[in-house]
């Protein structure tokens, strides 16, 4: 396993794939952060020459303690934008093209079928890509939440750093790290059982665009019964995981969920790799 392990670390660690990953990360928080500039400076515009005013049409204004309006970047913060790359998945997203490239790899140029050959059991192999696989989910995340921190000096200034409450930031990160691992084994899993690089981003990302809302219309569908899928479905659990304020039924729920789908991707994802073909 150890030899498996520091194989798949040395590709990580040679994998273009992830450095270009991590740049369009780079490149969508940019983009956040240069919207919400725009936005101040429309705002900034449209109340210039007249900064007391409480409410503009039916849109509250924010004012600080000197009465000046607070711009909408600084509302939304570093935590909000962190917030924003998380609960709206896009860093699930970058994440699962990545493992979905790292994963199908091998299988597509027949490296799989070496190392299988030189006597590691199947278990091993699909274990040790698992583990590759929650590694780069923590690492990416680590990594962006970073990326928005620097980031968020330029374009928030001191004031924008001090507004950030670490701790939440620190529970958050941990919450959301659980919910990404959970779903880096479902990503595994589509990329064993599918061995082709299109299929399998294109059903992980089909997963994230869609089932949320197939777990809404499932919720509607059995409200009589006081059943909600959505309450089984580790990726409504990242979309609706709180900021601030965190309840512990919520951690707990969440938490629980996460680790039965991570198991059950997990057992089954061994068990098909022992018996699948391997060419």
């Amino acid at each position: 396993m150890l030899n498996m392990l520091h194989g798949e670390f040395y590709k990580l660690k040679k994998s273009r794939s992830f450095y270009i990953s991590i740049l369009i990360a780079m490149g969508l928080i940019l983009l956040l952060y240069a919207t919400l500039h725009m936005v101040d400076n429309i705002h900034e515009e449209e109340q210039s020459g007249n900064t007391r005013i409480v409410v503009k049409g039916e849109e509250e204004v924010v004012l600080d303690e000197e009465g000046n309006v607070v711009p909408i970047s600084q509302q939304v913060g570093i935590m909000g934008i962190v917030q924003q790359m998380f609960d709206s998945h896009f860093t699930e997203f970058i994440i699962a093209i990545f493992i979905s490239i790292f994963v199908t790899a091998e299988f597509g140029n027949g490296a799989i079928k070496n190392v299988v050959g030189k006597g590691y059991s199947r278990r091993t192999v699909f274990l040790s890509k698992l583990i590759a696989a929650v590694f780069v989910t923590i690492i990416m995340s680590l990594a962006i939440i970073m990326i928005i921190i620097v980031l968020g000096i330029p374009f928030l200034g001191k004031k924008g750093l001090e507004m950030l409450v670490w701790k939440d930031l620190s529970i958050y990160t941990g919450i959301q790290m659980i919910f990404g691992i959970s779903f880096t084994g479902i990503i595994t899993l589509v990329g064993e059982f599918t061995r082709s690089l299109a299929a399998s981003i294109s059903i992980n990302l089909g997963i994230l665009m869609f089932s949320t809302s197939i777990t809404a219309g499932l919720d509607l569908l059995f409200h009589n019964l006081n059943w909600k899928a959505s309450q089984y479905w580790v990726l409504d659990f990242q979309s609706a995981c709180p900021i601030t304020n965190f309840d512990q039924t919520f951690i707990i729920r969440g938490i629980i969920v996460s680790v039965i789908w991570f198991l059950i991707t997990t057992v089954i994802g061994v068990m098909h790799f022992k018996k699948a073909d391997v060419k």
